[in-house]
């Protein structure tokens, strides 16, 4: 029972006001009336009235067939991948969200632990995972076809599909079911078909271009992945969620790696309602945590480009789900101690930012030792650690044995590998403001020392909610909220001793999120109507200013229809937006023999048939070799011994001089805005005659007939039957012009070239 004291009110009050206070002043000092600037089209999404009129719609539909609201929304998000021609890439998702399922329940059972008790989302992450090793493992192989990936789907919905029948059933009995929480249903669904909407924009993000569809693209054209540090500095990083979209890269292309991003948000949402109901909130509390998930910018950051937090934060929010189930003496422990090793490995195999937190997973455990440090269970404890380092260190054997640096390129200094640098470690220098007393001020409204957004995008909960909710748990015993948020700070600090980056610390925001949800949930058992009512409008409020900054943490964020509708507006689109995607459809068609290809622009290749010189950071050997030819005789000789032939070039990029080399050294093939497709001129690639005395001065070098007459004239005459030849070594990749000067001796006649 929450006491209604004054002191209690007064620190409720103090919380609020503080609040408030700073979250004007932070948007006063930002622009001086930010929100009338966000609402005149700064960040408010521009396609905000076509989902105000779908959600009048889905209301009214509700209404009339009585189904539930997210089950319409569900409706309305294939009535636009028809309408869009994305079904299949829809399809594709599903399909592999049943498989992963499936799988899962399958592993569970080789593994003996009872399928029944985990959840279907925790079945899921375990297919998911297993799949994405899978994969990992493959990719060392030229074996990766649509195919083989396409039978590796089919395999468990063959073996289980009595359980999908089962699953079918269920969604349809259950998920048609009205709710009592109409509105908070309607506009999460709302929110959500915004997620997925943008998901079917073509691909303009940085990251996602420049690796996560990189890796994916390659997979599919060359079959396998070359884990070349040489080439690409990051090639043996841990890539379990570039594996996973490999296999929507496969089966359905980028829409359907860009869907299945958005699948893992949803799948967040889910986690979310499972943690609210083990920390003992209710449906309520469920939908709000949810909503304010959801409607956060950084969310909207994670899901409307190809990153890979969203995988990564939902193995670590599974797993930190299992670790807390772990905590409870009333719980069956053997059931969760392999499943957090193997979801938490699932982590580390995502990202190596998990070692970062994974500490604080190992405090709790020690705290509550009693619960899981059993005789009787050691066997599970030790299946525990197997299936952890199993899954999760293969990315790092894999680097150590490729360079010798587990965790390639960082921590180089140590490791000493000869694929990079010694002298210092790899750092990224971005992003380094550290843990500090007003870190939660700073993050949300100087947003650019943490993330590549603006003010707004941590979203204002951490404003507005946090202390008030915190305060609220605390004082109605619900202690497992309170667990969530020791959890989410005590991440945030440690992962910001290396690296202050919002997208590292994702998995915090929706341990927040649930913690909050749980606040409201306690409210609702107790007589504090004031309590209640307050925590629910300042939510109703954060989730306005969420909606308003929604795109304040990207700049990728937008939805036209011309490139959802038709090919040629999909063409159209990446032209103005982004035209070095066009470069790349172009250079597969006239790069035939997939020689290198270097790319004077921003690493933005994805897709591309063949390997990319970047002269940046991803390839410090070649960016040196750049930065050390200074003419353009120089720049075509260096070209040409790393076997390129074909250039992009960025009329911004480097200076005026470096421009000039490299456009003497090559001519352009096409000029697509800032980008242009070029060419090494022949002048530099055929400067050097393989042929010994091709003008016939002498004999060496050729096999002639023995009765052929004297050629010291500069000429000799063949037939078939008498012909003379001369074996010249070539090197596989390289290019190499032939030409001949024939006549007929006597008359004019067609003739014929053969070269061997």
């Amino acid at each position: 029972m929450i006491s209604h004291s004054n002191a209690t009110r007064m620190v409720f009050y103090l919380a609020l006001i503080g609040g408030f206070a700073l979250t004007v002043l932070g948007l006063w000092q930002q622009w001086g009336g930010a929100t009338s600037f966000a609402l005149k089209g700064g960040y408010l999404p521009d396609y905000s009235i076509s989902f105000i009129v779908i959600g009048v719609m889905i209301e009214l539909l509700s209404r009339i067939v009585g189904l539930n609201r997210l089950v319409l929304g569900g409706i309305v998000a294939c009535i636009i991948a028809i309408l869009t021609n994305t079904t299949w890439p829809l399809l594709v998702t599903v399909w592999f969200a049943l498989s992963s399922y499936l799988l899962g329940r399958i592993v569970l059972t080789l593994l003996k632990i009872n399928k029944d008790k985990q959840s279907n989302i925790t079945a899921a992450l375990v297919g998911a995972g297993a799949y994405g090793t899978v994969v990992g493992l493959l990719a060392h192989f030229p074996i990766n076809y649509p195919a083989l990936y396409g039978m590796a789907l089919a395999v468990p919905i063959i073996f289980e599909w009595r359980t999908l029948v089962d699953v079918v059933r269920y969604f349809s009995k259950h998920l048609t079911q009205p709710s009592e929480f109409k509105w908070l249903d309607l506009v999460i669904a709302l929110v959500a078909l915004v997620h997925f909407s943008v998901a079917l924009m073509p691909e303009v993000g940085h990251d996602a271009l420049a690796v996560h569809l990189f890796v994916p693209g390659h997979l599919l054209s060359r079959h396998e992945w070359g884990f070349d540090v040489t080439t690409y500095v990051w090639a043996a990083m841990p890539m379990m969620g570039d594996w996973i979209y490999s296999i929507g890269y496969m089966m359905g292309g980028e829409t359907a790696a860009r869907m299945i991003n958005v699948g893992f948000i949803f799948v967040l949402g889910w986690l979310i309602r499972d943690l609210v109901i083990w920390a003992g909130g209710n449906a309520l509390g469920t939908r709000w945590a949810t909503l304010l998930f959801l409607t956060t910018p950084l969310t909207f950051t994670e899901s409307n480009t190809l990153y890979i937090e969203s995988i990564w934060t939902a193995f670590i929010i599974a797993g930190s789900l299992s670790v807390f189930k772990l905590l409870q003496s009333n719980n069956d422990q053997s059931e969760h101690l392999p499943v957090a090793g193997f979801l938490l490995g699932g982590a580390l195999a995502l990202k190596a930012v998990t070692l970062a937190i994974l500490p604080v997973f190992l405090l709790m455990l020690l705290w509550k030792y009693g619960t899981w440090a059993q005789r009787k269970l050691s066997s599970y404890l030790l299946l525990g650690l197997v299936l952890f380092f199993a899954v999760g260190i293969i990315p790092y054997v894999t680097a150590w044995y490729l360079t010798g640096n587990p965790v390639f390129p960082f921590f180089n200094k140590l490791f000493q590998s000869q694929f990079y640098s010694d002298i210092e470690n790899f750092t990224n220098t971005l992003y380094q403001s550290g843990f500090t007393w007003d870190v939660l001020y700073q993050a949300t409204f100087y947003t650019g020392k943490y993330a590549e957004g603006s003010a707004g995008t941590p979203g204002f909960q951490w404003m507005l909610l946090f202390f008030p909710a915190l305060l609220v748990l605390l004082l109605s015993k619900k202690y497992r909220g309170v667990i969530l948020f020791t959890v989410a700070i005590l991440s945030i600090f440690l992962t910001f001793q290396s690296q202050s980056y919002l997208r590292y610390v994702f998995p915090s925001f929706v341990w927040v999120a649930t913690g909050i949800g749980v606040a409201l949930s306690a409210t609702k058992y107790t007589n504090a109507d004031f309590y209640k009512k307050t925590l629910s409008i300042i939510v109703g409020i954060v989730v306005l200013l969420n909606l308003i900054f929604f795109k304040s943490g990207t700049s990728y964020g937008t939805l036209s229809i011309e490139p959802l509708m038709s090919p040629s507006g999909r063409e159209s689109y990446i032209n103005s937006r982004l035209p070095i995607r066009s470069a790349i459809k172009m250079l597969n068609q006239i790069n035939i023999l997939r020689t290198p290809v270097a790319v004077f622009s921003q690493p933005l290749t994805a897709g591309l048939n063949a390997d990319a010189l970047y002269p940046n950071w991803y390839n410090p050997q070649f960016n040196e070799k750049v930065l050390g030819a200074t003419t353009s005789d120089a720049i075509a000789q260096m070209l040409l011994g790393e076997g390129v032939d074909y250039i992009i070039l960025d009329s911004t990029w480097g200076n005026v001089n470096n421009r000039n080399a490299i456009e003497n050294a090559t001519h352009s093939l096409a000029e697509l805005g800032e980008i242009s497709v070029r060419k090494i001129n022949s002048n530099y690639q055929f400067q050097v005659e393989l042929l010994k005395n091709p003008n016939f001065s002498s004999q060496e070098g050729w096999v002639l007939p023995a009765d052929m007459p004297d050629h010291s004239l500069g000429d000799i005459a063949v037939s078939v039957s008498s012909n003379a030849y001369q074996a010249v070594p070539v090197e596989a990749g390289r290019r190499y012009q032939n030409s001949v000067t024939a006549q007929c001796p006597d008359r004019p006649t067609q003739g014929r070239i053969q070269v061997n």
